[in-house]
């Protein structure tokens, strides 16, 4: 409520200001309007502009094809491919990681944990961990010769695959790096909801005989649902932007079953040089985040003064 109205009051001041003198307004805000537009709003007409020729990135013309770029792209199966592939990543890391972060949020939030703090900082390493760093343990994980994930299935007499070198198991293991990066930060938020929700209607409950069970059913799960909305859409806003992981772990194989939209982006860009086709790769991104965030905005409306 506070910090509502200190936005309001900070509005009007602005409002004023704009009235009273238009051009000082603008100077203050001209600064700030150049940096967004040259790193933010420039950059994504480019790539909007690119998408509609056909420039091979060494050479210095570019041929203008219209939507030849977005229709050769949706006639390639494997442009459909990295769709499937994203999709299971995106399903798989966003479910598991909001069901398991909810429910350790629970437990790190129970006010008799032992070493509390310590909890709470073992789960968000993760998050502040560099994705590359941790693709490269991951790597010596699953490696079929070393990797301490065959050695601990060889305790109990099991054969552990060429984890990512096959294509049942390379996905599996992808999947697995994304749901440990996410978690601490869907633990994070749900913990910061628990937490806002009040004392009293626990005790009103338990006064009505509700036990656990009964509790999380009907007061803290139904409260905690803003949250998991906006953790699912802002998990599945980060599944398609993966990248990292893929091009240091499998580099998208192997025949291709961990080729993501995003190395698939990677690939026809920089490696075949096919820019403008690239770039509508990632106009198509682009529209498929602009999407969900706009679902965001209007299922939880996050940000908004409404949601204070």
């Amino acid at each position: 409520m506070n910090k509502s109205l200190n936005q309001n009051h900070i509005l009007m001041r602005l409002q004023r200001i704009v009235q009273r003198d238009p051009f000082q307004a603008f100077l203050f805000l001209l600064p700030a309007v150049i940096i967004i537009f040259s790193f933010s709003y420039y950059p994504i007409l480019s790539i909007f502009n690119l998408s509609f020729f056909k420039w091979e990135n060494l050479s210095p013309e570019r041929t203008f094809i219209g939507f030849q770029n977005y229709i050769n792209l949706f006639q390639n199966p494997r442009f459909w491919n990295s769709m499937k592939v994203t999709s299971i990543y995106t399903v798989s890391v966003t479910t598991i990681s909001i069901f398991i972060g909810l429910i350790l949020s629970v437990v790190v939030n129970i006010k008799q944990l032992f070493l509390k703090s310590f909890w709470r900082s073992l789960f968000f390493l993760p998050i502040v961990t560099p994705t590359v760093a941790a693709a490269m343990v991951w790597r010596l994980l699953f490696n079929s010769s070393v990797g301490y994930a065959n050695k601990f299935l060889a305790i109990f007499q099991i054969q552990g695959p060429n984890w990512l070198a096959d294509k049942q198991w390379a996905l599996f293991a992808i999947v697995l790096l994304g749901i440990w990066k996410r978690i601490g930060f869907n633990l994070i938020l749900y913990l910061a909801a628990l937490q806002s929700i009040p004392d009293e209607y626990y005790e009103s409950a338990m006064v009505d005989g509700a036990n656990r069970y009964k509790r999380f059913q009907h007061i803290t799960f139904p409260l905690l649902r803003p949250t998991t909305i906006m953790l699912a859409m802002l998990g599945i806003i980060d599944s398609f932007l993966v990248f990292d992981q893929v091009m240091v772990l499998t580099r998208g194989g192997p025949i291709n079953t961990t080729e993501v939209i995003g190395w698939y982006m990677y690939n026809n860009a920089f490696s075949f040089l096919k820019m403008g086709y690239g770039a509508s790769i990632s106009v198509v991104i682009f529209i498929i985040i602009a999407v969900l965030t706009i679902l965001q905005w209007r299922f939880v409306g996050f940000g908004s003064a409404e949601q204070e």
